[in-house]
């Protein structure tokens, strides 16, 4: 199911059946309720509150997550909302807003630039930072040493006849349902960042939920081809028979012609340079039959799996206005 269109109306029609079809492959969707947002705690971080909050997903499931609500923002002044995404760090969302208050954290932060949450909520936005399922709050044993239980969770998922990146799709559909019933967000005006499996996991809520209208995606600009080839694998982002239509580019392309900014280290060593540029090439096509071909930037920077957030930033402050 490779794209092969020029042309806008062409692209949509491709977008409709391509979505529809990963949309049967990842298995059954868990049915929403109510977020029932709770606030359980408010740390002054100088330009903003720092708000620790859960909120539900599918019933009983809760989510624990950081909001960043900088000030002066109100009812009379609302502004945009970005779900700001982790990766398989040892302490999923508190990575994300610069929570550093040990030699181990301080060192995850530093090594891959991991606070853009909390740079993002300094410029103004209203951010939402979950934790993913089977990370930070959400694994046994947190905050001892992380033991990966990607695969383990995978395999559990599919005798449920779903997949983690299914159960992922859901809470965030949830976060989203979070910063639209705030009165001081925008609720038109939704993005999302994320580095390694949180820009996986951008890549997937940005193609499968259309409220997102912005996002950057850092440190997943590779392809299920070729790591099904090294059969090395995160069990959180497989779709099980995704090969037989498309891969990663052609989710990618789903997101056209949304603005996106996908970074990419050229030292990181989970991107091969040959596999990449074939991905660019499919998402370029997809974003050349767009309406808005500008729309989509590519961030190349001279270091490792690490969220550089310099160009991201400068495109959420354009697409803010």
């Amino acid at each position: 199911m490779l794209f092969v269109g020029e042309t806008p109306a062409e692209l949509a029609a491709w977008q409709t059946r391509f979505r529809a079809t990963v949309t049967r492959l990842l298995g059954e969707m868990p049915e929403r309720v109510a977020p029932g947002l709770t606030v359980e705690e408010e740390v002054d971080c100088g330009s903003y509150v720092r708000h620790r909050v859960r909120y539900q997903t599918e019933q009983d499931v809760w989510v624990p997550a950081y909001l960043l609500v900088s000030k002066g923002v109100s009812r009379e002044r609302p502004v945009p909302g970005v779900l700001c995404l982790h990766g398989h760090g040892d302490f999923g969302k508190d990575s994300v807003v610069g929570i550093g208050d040990t030699p181990e954290r301080d060192g995850e932060i530093a090594r891959c630039k991991y606070d853009f949450g909390h740079c993002i909520a300094q410029d103004g936005f209203v951010v939402l930072a979950p934790d993913l399922r089977g990370f930070g709050e959400r694994r046994p044993g947190y905050p001892g040493k992380r033991i990966d239980r990607c695969m383990r969770n995978y395999m559990a998922a599919t005798l449920l006849g779903t997949t983690v990146a299914a159960l992922h799709l859901c809470d965030l559909a949830g976060a989203l349902d979070v910063l639209q019933s705030l009165p001081y967000v925008l609720p038109n005006k939704l993005a999302c960042a994320g580095l390694s499996l949180g820009g996986r996991m951008t890549m997937m809520v940005s193609a499968f939920d259309r409220r997102i209208s912005a996002c950057v995606p850092s440190g997943c600009l590779n392809v299920y081809q070729e790591r099904f080839q090294a059969l090395s694998q995160c069990g959180a982002q497989l779709i099980p028979g995704l090969l037989r239509y498309g891969d990663t580019p052609e989710i990618f392309s789903l997101i056209a012609p949304r603005p996106m900014v996908i970074k990419w280290g050229l030292r990181d060593s989970l991107i091969p340079h040959e596999w990449a540029e074939r991905a660019l090439a499919r998402i370029h096509r997809a974003y050349a039959a767009s309406e808005a071909p500008e729309n989509f930037v590519l961030h190349t920077f001279d270091d490792g799996h690490v969220f550089d957030g310099s160009v991201g930033r400068e495109m959420l402050a354009r697409w803010r206005t």
